[in-house]
């Protein structure tokens, strides 16, 4: 009988307490979002009372992970694949969160990679499989992943944030819509994920969004019979700019999305740095000089695509005002869930409006009129 593993001892990143009078960061204000991403609130709670800093918790997570991954590849010489599968996407989990609050490093990177590596192995052991794909655009190649529910049923495109991973959030976010009879389709533009120092959004996501529709088409084994496009965060924002510009798009929901560069200033400097490198630039540059780039007013009379935008109320970065301008930004039908209290993204309130975004695109996608 096969001895029985242990779990990593979780220790600060010196072993020695905080200095006295140090304020420790507050992990728990991630809570939701990790926990609705895949890290086991018993794994939170060990690094939480020892973790001093956000270096210790990345490493401690990423030790988790690393552990993880190892049981993972011991299941699978045992046969055992279906706790392979699960181990497998628990280290994607871990690795991506790891690196969350890290700044740019060779470090950070690694964990990065590793995340994806992991949820490669996985990949083929989901349900339906995660296919994976590159697209050619312009100077570099899109990657991502195409999970077919079965030959010509709708298919939702979804749109990582600035901080997003195709591995984890969107990957879970597919779910939604796996379970309604729809495939998926998530991937990496320029300046995400895979792509962070390649290529700028600069160069229009809407253009992004176009060589994805193709590449779709021309797949003889999905024919979509409608597409939908989804959009977290930042990624929000570029779904309602994706659907303006492109007229296949049938309906679009956006979850924590804007209107206009107003949000940059409320961005933290993590934040700040990937809005920079995503469209080309160094960090060392003003935040500022990205906002000609964002926002939809020029695209006014364009969407005709129903919109559902959905907003929590304590969102730290997105407005009211932000809300309303969509709103009035739109020219087609548009549906909005604010849920009072709620924070950016409505992590915290998944249970409410996950469930009620998947039902209200499975309703434009399954009854759109030829």
């Amino acid at each position: 009988m096969d001895s029985i593993q242990v779990y990593p001892k979780i220790e600060a990143s010196d072993g020695q307490p905080a200095p006295h009078g140090a304020e420790a960061p507050n992990f728990t204000a991630l809570y939701p979002r990790l926990i609705n991403f895949g890290v086991a609130y018993s794994d939170l709670e060990k690094i939480r009372r020892t973790a001093r800093d956000w270096t210790a918790f990345s490493r401690a997570l990423g030790d988790l992970a690393g552990f993880y991954l190892d049981r993972a590849e011991k299941e699978w010489k045992s046969g055992r694949s279906e706790t392979s599968r699960v181990e497998w996407k628990r280290a994607a989990d871990y690795y991506h969160y790891s690196q969350l609050k890290l700044p740019d490093s060779s470090f950070k990177e690694g964990l990065r990679q590793a995340s994806g590596k992991c949820y490669a192995k996985a990949a083929s052991l989901l349900d339906p499989p995660a296919i994976r794909f590159e697209i050619p655009f312009r100077s570099i190649d899109l990657v991502g992943y195409l999970r077919i529910k079965r030959p010509g049923a709708p298919c939702v495109i979804l749109i990582g944030g600035l901080d997003s991973s195709k591995e984890v959030e969107l990957h879970y976010f597919a779910e939604i819509f796996l379970r309604r009879e729809c495939s998926v389709v998530y991937f990496d533009g320029p300046g995400q994920g895979e792509l962070y120092d390649k290529g700028s959004m600069a160069w229009g996501f809407e253009h992004v969004i176009s060589a994805v529709i193709d590449f779709l088409h021309k797949n003889n084994h999905i024919a979509p019979a409608a597409l939908g496009c989804f959009g977290v965060a930042f990624g929000g924002y570029l779904a309602c700019r994706a659907a303006a510009c492109n007229p296949e798009i049938a309906a679009c929901i956006s979850i924590g999305g804007f209107f206009d560069a107003r949000v940059l200033c409320k961005l933290p400097p993590l934040a700040q740095t990937l809005c920079l490198k995503a469209f080309g630039l160094t960090s060392d540059r003003d935040i500022s000089e990205v906002a000609q780039h964002i926002d939809l007013a020029p695209l006014a009379g364009q969407m005709q695509a129903p919109l559902l935008i959905v907003h929590g109320t304590a969102d730290h970065l997105v407005d009211m005002e932000q809300i309303t301008a969509l709103q009035n930004w739109a020219c087609g039908p548009v549906d909005a869930l604010v849920l009072e209290g709620a924070e950016h993204v409505c992590c915290d309130r998944f249970n409410e409006c996950l469930p009620a975004m998947g039902d209200w695109m499975l309703s434009q996608l399954l009854y759109k009129k030829p």
